[in-house]
């Protein structure tokens, strides 16, 4: 799987595919760009660790619009036509940057893209690297109030629940649409519950997952999570439990949630718009109605 958003499940797969660009990145304020989606987890989760590490003073960022265009498949953009253009970018399509980067580019646009201002290229649209590079070679940009994401006590720890979390939560919502088999989707579904299982009993004796601090793994658990009734409930059949079935998840998850860079980095309107509706088609078929009873307004109130 791409760690990063290139397909959704209302929309018909294409041939073409992403491809990953991976160029060095200097240290640098002022030089590159992320440009994310709001609906989507990959790329929420590199905003908002640039806002928790105060590196929004040194990277600015640039959202493209959660609808796609039902002419633009393999792409995104910054508006509803090409008058609409990112304003530091100055590009209507995303893979107008791609082709900065790489000339011949012919594949899928995805978020995260961190895009060097200078020239206007795709540097780097690898979610799992973003956060990585982020909090640890930017530390000399880092706020004196920015937490400790990858602490080096415990930079195991980090590495391998960030890897569970990867495999058995972020990666099964998109592995499930590609099941082929009432057997596969049934051993991906165990995989899931069984892991937000655990992960809830440990929040139930402790803050975090690794402990009384906030770590990156957090940020990657938060990402599914906010989207799990949303959608995936419905949209993937993850509907064995709901999160509000999770004592100690749901908690953590709201808690999280009152964080700033957390809160201001979700939107539960994009989010359904995206996943529901797909593109600026009018809805005009059951598959994009956004079910009844969704309520994201729960996650705001105080226990």
């Amino acid at each position: 799987m791409t760690a990063a958003c290139e397909w959704h499940p209302g929309q018909a797969k294409v041939a073409t595919k992403s491809q990953k660009i991976q160029t060095p990145i200097a240290i640098q304020a002022g030089r590159y760009r992320l440009i994310w989606g709001k609906f989507c987890p990959w790329a929420t989760q590199i905003a908002i660790e640039i806002d928790l590490l105060g590196l929004d003073q040194v990277i600015s960022k640039g959202e493209i619009q959660s609808l796609r265009r039902r002419d633009l498949d393999t792409d995104w953009v910054f508006g509803a036509t090409d008058q609409v253009k990112d304003p530091v970018l100055q590009t209507a399509q995303l893979s107008e940057n791609y082709r900065q980067a790489l000339p011949t580019f012919s594949g899928r646009a995805t978020v995260p893209a961190l895009v060097d201002t200078t020239t206007g290229a795709v540097v780097n649209n690898d979610a799992n690297f973003l956060l990585d590079n982020l909090a640890t070679a930017w530390r000399p940009y880092f706020s004196t109030a920015a937490p400790e994401l990858y602490p080096t006590e415990q930079k195991e720890a980090v590495r391998q629940t960030s890897q569970t979390i990867l495999h058995e939560i972020n990666e099964v919502p998109g592995k499930i649409l590609q099941a082929k088999s009432q057997v596969e989707y049934e051993q991906l579904a165990q995989t899931f519950f069984t892991r937000l299982a655990s992960f809830d009993q440990i929040l139930s004796t402790q803050p975090y997952l690794l402990g009384d601090q906030l770590t990156q793994p957090d940020i990657r658990l938060f990402v599914t999570l906010v989207r799990f009734d949303l959608v995936y409930y419905y949209q993937n059949k993850l509907s064995y439990k709901k999160l509000t079935d999770y004592p100690a998840l749901w908690s953590y998850a709201k808690r999280l949630y009152r964080l700033p860079a957390f809160k201001q980095n979700t939107d539960f309107t994009a989010i359904k718009a995206h996943f529901y509706q797909v593109d600026d088609t009018p809805i005009n078929s059951f598959d994009r109605v956004t079910p009844f009873g969704i309520d994201a307004a729960k996650w705001t109130q105080v226990e």
